[in-house]
Formats: C-alpha cells, structure tokens, sequence
C-alpha cells in the first residue's frame, strides 16, 4: 500500500506500507522466532544443568 503525504518542504511523499496481511505474516515470523529462541535457549541451559548435576554425582565437581 502506497499512502502519500505533503512533506514540511511543500513536496509530496511517497511512503510505502505494509499491507494487512503483510503486517500478519512478520508479527507470526517474529512470534516463532521468539519461540524457537527460548526453546533453544531452555533446551542449552537444561543441558549444562543435567551435565552438572552428572558430574556431582559422579563427584566430578569441585572439592569442598
């Protein structure tokens, strides 16, 4: 969608929007982009966690 409006300067501009289903499809991408990040990032700190809780069973961890 194309919307025009005067310019402070007298001229004319031409500013390009997106449309409605434009603006539907980067909100969906946005949302499972955010989805797919905290997914991963739960998916990284769940590893060090059990990794861990690995070692101290094992007794790996540090000497106290």
């Amino acid at each position: 969608m194309i919307r025009v409006y005067q310019a402070a300067h007298g001229g004319m501009v031409f500013h390009e929007t997106l449309t409605k289903r434009q603006k539907s499809v980067r909100t969906r991408v946005l949302a499972l982009a955010v989805i797919v990040a905290v997914a991963g990032s739960t998916g990284v700190i769940q590893r060090f966690s059990n990794a861990h809780a690995e070692a101290a069973v094992l007794g790996l961890g540090s000497q106290r």
